[in-house]
């Protein structure tokens, strides 16, 4: 199997497990374009547990196809704490609710055949609001589920990202060190060997704090610019690296709409693919003259490309390749079909 022969690839690229990080924005364009396309009022849903039951089957389909690939490591950024004040009071009510969907039989279904170990990151944040609020009794099931959950070495682990603010989280972590913990913890410090050693070290410490478990540094991050901007939507995965040791990938779609060709193209690039970049004094031998006269370099006169998105086509340049693999700069967006 073609597949089973590329996930066997990627697992001897990356012995620590390939570790993901997935922000998956336009939930509800995504529903709306997949379901509502052809409505009087496509805007308008009419009823969100139909948008809740078809994102969580979208949900499941990336996340199935990510870990068919040889992936090991996932963490979804599912929810940021400004849905809980920012479009009222009855979005964050019926987020709330929704969101429960991650624990619920099918999800457990899914998790126990993709042999995977679900964890729910951020949660700590939801303490800080009123005791009576859904918010606060989300956030209870969640610390719940992480009781009953029978979690086991060596599976897949998938991280819901929930509401997280990284500052409180390390605030609290720190502050409940004890004295002899905090001397440890420096003592660390004076005695690494180097900035690298401090680096993982402290993210050793404190992601496995902020995460409930031991997570490697994030490989890459997949993020849609679909409304002409690009943003980093996993707060908690940012401040414990500062964005260091990955690389960022974007889509001009809906991240939930990828398919499994695309994202094996981006692991392929990811892995194997070479990059333009030097780890020497200078770029000797990696910048060449060729390169910098446009009448001959195939940094400016590269023929276009086109590769297809969710039934739209872009053309591309190959020279547009800055945002990450498939998610050039397009000289034409036109859809075919959806």
């Amino acid at each position: 199997m073609a597949d089973a022969a590329f996930a066997q690839r990627i697992r001897e690229r990356y012995p620590e497990g390939l570790t993901g990080l997935f922000a998956i924005g336009a939930t509800r364009r995504t529903f709306i374009l997949d379901r509502n396309r052809h409505a009087e009022n496509p805007g308008h849903i009419a009823d969100f547990s139909e948008q809740g039951a078809y994102l969580q089957g979208q949900y499941h389909k990336l996340i199935s196809t990510f870990f068919g690939l040889g992936g090991q490591n996932m963490l979804i950024a599912a929810l940021s704490f400004r849905s809980f004040f920012e479009r009222g009071g009855e979005y964050a009510e019926l987020v709330s609710q929704e969101v429960l969907r991650l624990m619920n039989e099918d999800a457990c279904e899914f998790y126990r055949s993709e042999g995977i170990d679900p964890y729910f990151v951020g949660i700590d944040t939801l303490r800080l609001l009123p005791p009576d609020s859904p918010a606060q009794k989300t956030a209870q099931a969640m610390a719940d589920f992480h009781q009953r959950w029978p979690y086991a070495e060596g599976r897949r682990k998938l991280l819901w990202e929930i509401a997280s603010i990284p500052l409180y989280s390390f605030w609290q972590a720190y502050a409940t060190l004890s004295e002899s913990e905090r001397a440890a913890l420096e003592g660390e410090i004076a005695s690494a060997g180097g900035l690298n050693d401090v680096f993982y070290g402290m993210y050793q410490r404190f992601s496995k704090s902020a995460y409930g478990t031991d997570f490697p540094v994030p490989h890459f991050y997949l993020g849609t610019n679909m409304s002409g901007d690009l943003k980093f939507r996993t707060p908690m995965a940012l401040a414990l690296t500062g964005g260091d040791y990955l690389r960022m990938f974007y889509v001009p779609y809906p991240p939930l709409f990828m398919t499994e060709d695309s994202m094996r193209a981006m692991l392929d690039d990811l892995a194997f693919g070479k990059r333009f970049h030097s780890l020497k004094t200078d770029y000797t031998g990696v910048i060449r003259l060729n390169l910098l006269k446009p009448s001959t370099s195939a940094l400016w006169r590269c023929p276009p490309i086109r590769r297809t998105f969710w039934g739209c086509r872009v053309t591309l340049r190959k020279t547009d390749r800055v945002l990450g693999h498939g998610a050039e700069t397009g000289e034409k967006l036109h859809e075919e079909g959806r």
